[in-house]
């Protein structure tokens, strides 16, 4: 079948997703499941990002005339992805000007979300997630949440959306925390500076251990790596989601849940999940549920799609102890960044940016991060 007659069909297969009025963000089409390798395509609200294979940089103008017969978007860009193409390559905008940093905003049932259509890398919504965001929105109520490796804050931001009595977000990324506050503002979601921890997750995780820190649920989404430290990592220890996720487990609170994305694991999903469950002792984890992506992500091998757990603690109750206490004072351990509330530390300020598309209802603008600041450190492959 020619590239244009798929591009329409899988149009045509998203219809429910183009009709749904709270939403405005999915994927349209979905490289080698839509028949196609190498291509792959976005929408964020009036605007489409196009990820290609380099040699696909000729049949661009074909794919935009293509789209534009389904429907005209106002800001088309493209972005060369795969080896071949080089890290951290800038996207080429094909048509429309949009406004610069993360200052576009996307609907998602209820939910508003900036993201930066001219980064490099993802423009920081992870579109295959939306399925667990509206998880963990259904299932935060009154919980203490902690959001390691928080990115842009989207699973966090849901939390709170959820009914969560409190959010800590925690990332080693300046720039990343400050795109945190901001989606939280879209989403009037208060926050002070002991809510955003700029730390690395592992030493985090060890200090909030030894200050007894516990939560009611936790969200677990490291970027794929190698599973021994690097040279530079000042911490010891594996790496990876199965490394963390035992550690993790025993800061749950007895009845909390644990939520963990899988990467880049071949392994059967029952495989991975009995590993997780025996690594976590005595924190006895016991599965509630497996996520997976939208109908706009279609893959017949699962092991190539997202691939998302969440395990209840069975662990019996346990005394309160000193350190424990899940109030706001003590959401940074001793010895972590926490971030200002009102101000960034000197040198590092982010650049504040008034929202060029929809501005939210009432109140100041939200200030904006610097994209360039964050790093990118989410090469998830199929995910694209």
């Amino acid at each position: 079948m020619p590239l244009r007659e798929r591009i329409v069909a899988a149009w045509r297969a998203r219809a429910e997703l183009e009709r749904d009025a709270e939403l405005d963000c999915y994927r349209l089409f979905h490289g080698h499941s839509d028949g196609w390798p190498g291509l792959a395509i976005d929408r964020y609200g009036d605007a489409v990002v196009i990820a290609h294979w380099p040699e696909l940089t000729p049949r661009l103008g074909e794919v935009l005339e293509t789209l534009d017969g389904c429907r005209r978007f106002a800001v088309a860009v493209a972005r060369a992805s795969g080896r071949e193409a080089g890290a951290g390559a800038p996207p080429t905008l094909l048509r429309g000007e949009p406004p610069a940093g993360p200052t576009w905003q996307v609907r998602e049932h209820g939910l508003r979300f900036a993201v930066d259509l001219l980064r490099a890398g993802n423009p920081g919504l992870y579109l295959d997630a939306r399925p667990v965001r509206q998880w963990i929105r259904a299932h935060a109520a009154g919980r203490r949440v902690l959001n390691l490796f928080a990115f842009t804050g989207s699973l966090g931001v849901a939390a709170a959306a959820g009914g969560a009595r409190q959010v800590v977000h925690v990332d080693s990324h300046r720039g990343a925390l400050e795109w945190c506050r901001a989606n939280s503002a879209l989403n009037r979601v208060a926050l002070d500076g002991r809510d955003l921890a700029r730390m690395n997750i592992y030493q985090h995780i060890r200090r909030a251990q030894a200050g007894r820190q516990r939560y009611g649920a936790i969200i677990l989404d490291p970027p794929p790596g190698p599973a021994e430290p690097r040279p530079k990592d000042r911490t010891p220890g594996r790496r990876g989601p199965l490394a963390l996720a035992p550690l993790a487990a025993r800061m749950l609170e007895p009845g909390g849940w644990l939520l963990c994305f899988f990467h880049r694991d071949s392994r059967e999903r029952g495989e991975i999940e009995a590993e997780v469950a025996a690594a976590a002792g005595d924190a006895r984890l016991e599965l509630m549920w497996r996520g997976e992506s939208g109908a706009d992500f279609p893959d017949p091998d699962r092991r190539r799609a997202l691939r998302v757990s969440a395990w209840t603690s069975a662990r019996a109750s346990e005394s309160a102890t000193p350190g424990e206490s899940a109030t706001r004072s003590e959401s940074a351990t001793p010895g972590e960044s926490a971030m200002p509330g009102e101000s960034a530390t000197p040198g590092e300020s982010a650049t504040p940016r008034e929202s060029a598309t929809t501005p939210r209802a009432g109140g100041e603008p939200p200030s904006w991060p610097d994209a360039t600041a964050i790093e990118e450190t989410r090469p998830r492959g199929p995910r694209a």
